[in-house]
This record gives structure tokens, sequence and C-alpha cells, in this order.
């Protein structure tokens, strides 16, 4: 444990391939309504409104303005604010049973975000304690961001823990049910619905056209260096690490929470090792200090202008797949 320890704090300041993001219950919700809205402030489970003024329990002001949680679904705002994802995976449950997407997929997000406490959490808690015994800046970041997966997940055991072909068929079952984010994590996990170049391009397409958040970012993996080489998506923002970041850049201009204490911000930290100097960041204040040289900045503001405003490689793109 310590050596794992150690070496994810060796790795910060300095930005490696983007950590795949599987972005992941309404509480309150009835099981025979899958598709009604959570209205209450605060449920029987004691769940929090993500939608409601006072809902986060994690101060506001750590929220980038930018953030617009409009711009998020009910369900992806709530994972970003509920403190016991356990009693709220199980809220979801008989959503996703009914056949909710959007419930199907935040399950996932959950699974994915809980998966390194869930496995081992006497393990966790001592690794978690060792590096908050550091007396090193770095450590205090990597410190705060397992803190916050221990405290989201801490009622999860390893039989809680999904397989790699568990989390992929949970994904399945939320690509056809018609979750466009799930569909985009599978391609970024190497096991898309379909596998030819005409789906790629339009799946690439389809999710653009949406700009949907959870999308983009659940997408950018694939759009990274793992697409160098790919012919059929040759016009589109991908190849290299700078597109990877672009992708999740323009996540966060559509909507994705991508302050300090988002989860964006905190997989990327408690799971690679890759953490802000300056713990109030937002990913996009992040990327500009730490893993972009200034003369790259240019060219990632131009893909993520692109990808925002809708290029007309885009549109191409989407008309090559629907002809």
């Amino acid at each position: 444990m310590t050596v794992r320890v150690f070496a994810a704090i060796a790795l910060l300041g300095a930005l490696v391939a983007a950590v795949a993001m599987w972005r992941p219950a309404v509480p309150g919700a009835d099981a025979d309504a899958p598709d009604a809205e959570w209205n209450a402030d605060v449920d029987a489970r004691g769940l929090v409104d993500a939608s409601a003024p006072h809902a986060a329990t994690r101060p506001q002001t750590d929220r980038v303005a930018a953030w617009s949680p409009a711009a998020m679904r009910p369900l992806q705002r709530a994972f970003e604010q509920v403190d016991d994802l356990f009693a709220f995976r199980q809220t979801l449950q008989p959503l996703a049973d009914a056949g909710d997407a959007d419930a199907r997929w935040v399950i996932t997000r959950v699974d994915e975000y809980c998966a390194g406490f869930a496995r081992d959490p006497a393990g966790f808690a001592r690794d978690s304690a060792l590096i908050e015994g550091l007396q090193l800046d770095a450590a205090h970041a990597l410190g705060a961001a397992r803190g916050r997966i221990g405290t989201r997940c801490g009622r999860f055991v390893p039989g809680d823990a999904p397989t790699f072909v568990q989390l992929v068929e949970r994904r399945q079952d939320a690509a056809e049910a018609g979750s466009l984010a799930a569909e985009a994590a599978l391609l970024a996990m190497g096991a898309p619905l379909q596998d030819d170049m005409d789906y790629r391009r339009g799946l690439v397409a389809r999710v653009q056209a949406s700009r949907d958040p959870e999308a983009f970012v659940a997408l950018s993996p694939a759009m990274g260096v793992a697409a160098s080489g790919d012919v059929a998506l040759a016009d589109a923002v991908a190849g290299t690490q700078a597109s990877q970041l672009a992708w999740q850049l323009a996540a966060c201009d559509l909507g994705l929470d991508c302050s300090a204490d988002g989860a964006l911000m905190t997989e990327y930290c408690a799971n690679g090792g890759i953490c802000a100097r300056d713990p109030r960041q937002d990913f996009s204040a992040f990327v500009r200090d730490a893993a972009v040289p200034r003369q790259g900045e240019e060219e990632i503001d131009r893909m993520k202008k692109t990808l925002v405003e809708g290029a007309p490689a885009s549109r191409q793109l989407l008309g090559m797949v629907t002809r």
C-alpha cells in the first residue's frame, strides 16, 4: 500500500493522459414513475435535492461562477452534490430497473467514483491517513480529494466494487436505454456498441451536437492519443493529449461541474495523483497552470471553441453518417 501512495505523490504537479471519467437515484421518486422529477428538497432518506438553493453541503463559494447547474440533468447534478452516495445509489436502483437511462448512467458514475474506496475501505483509509501525515503541500491536495471520496463513499464495501466487465455491462444497458454519455463512455473504454468507422464518426458528431457536458467528458479519453491515426476521426478534434483536454474544457463550458471539489477534479487527483497546487483552482485554471505550455493555450482554446460552437467539421461528420 505504501509504495502505491508514494507513487501517487510523485505524480503530483505533472499532467499525464487524463484519468478516464466514467461519468457515473432520483431521491424520493416513485419507482412506478421512472420519469418523475425529484421535487422535494429532502426525501425520507435525508438526501438533499441538488436543485434547491441550500442543497449543497459543501460550501458554494468553492464552486466557480461559470458552472451552470441548469446545464446538467437533475440526476447528474445530484451526483455532484449528494454526500451519501451509497443511499443515493439505492434510491436510483428502482428507476434504473424501470428503464430510466439517466438513472442507469448515474449508477455507473457512482460505481466508478467509489470503486477505489470500495475495493479496500480499510486500505484506502490507511493510505489516506499516511498521506495526510506527510508534511508536503502536494499531499494536502491529494488527502483532501481522497477525503471527499472516503466521506461520500463511506458505506461501500468490497462486494460493491464493480469489475471492468460489470461496469461495461451496466453502461451497455444505459446506452441501450438511451444514454448518450454511457454510449460515449463505452467507446472510451474500448467497448463501443459498434466497432466500425461510420459508427465512431457518427457517435462523435452526435455527442458534439448534443452539447451534453456529461457526454463530452465521457468521450474525452477516446478523443486523445487513443484516436491518433483513426481515419474515421480525421476531421474531428482528436488524436492528441491537447484534444482530450479540449473536450474536457468544452464540457466545463457547457455546464459540467469543474469546480475544485467536483468529480472531475477529485478523480484526477485521488485516482491519478494529478492535483492542483492551489486547492481553490477549477479545472480550467488547473489545466492552464499545470498542463499546458503558454504556446499551447491558444491551440487548446481554438479546439475548445470549435467543440462548443459546433464547427463545420462536426456538421460535416454528422451529414456523412445521416446521408
